[in-house]
């Protein structure tokens, strides 16, 4: 059990490693693709809004408030009753019998 947490641990954090990486390289190839088209100023200017346009919803999406599930209906008094009723006329039944 425990070997197997820690595999999925070790992989879990290369996993995570990767990712990083190749999220650093997407961002460096789109950082030379807009170069050309926007200047310095703009591609950072873009970049940077897109960035925090994609963090802000995440965010949004991350502090939502749960669905609260509804409370458990009332019990039925009569449902109750009815019970109680059909128990005590199967026991008197039983007493009966003897």
């Amino acid at each position: 059990m425990a070997r197997r947490l820690a595999l999925r641990s070790v992989f879990g954090a290369l996993a995570l490693v990767l990712m990083g990486a190749g999220a650093v390289l997407l961002l460096r190839a789109l950082w030379l693709a807009i170069w050309p088209l926007l200047g310095p100023v703009g591609t950072a200017a873009a970049m940077g809004g897109g960035l925090f346009f994609v963090g802000a919803v995440i965010l949004a999406v991350a502090l939502r408030p749960r669905a609260v599930p509804p409370p458990p209906p009332a019990p039925n008094p009569l449902a109750a009753v009815v019970a109680a009723f059909a128990q005590g006329y199967g026991a008197g039944q039983a007493i009966k019998r003897r």
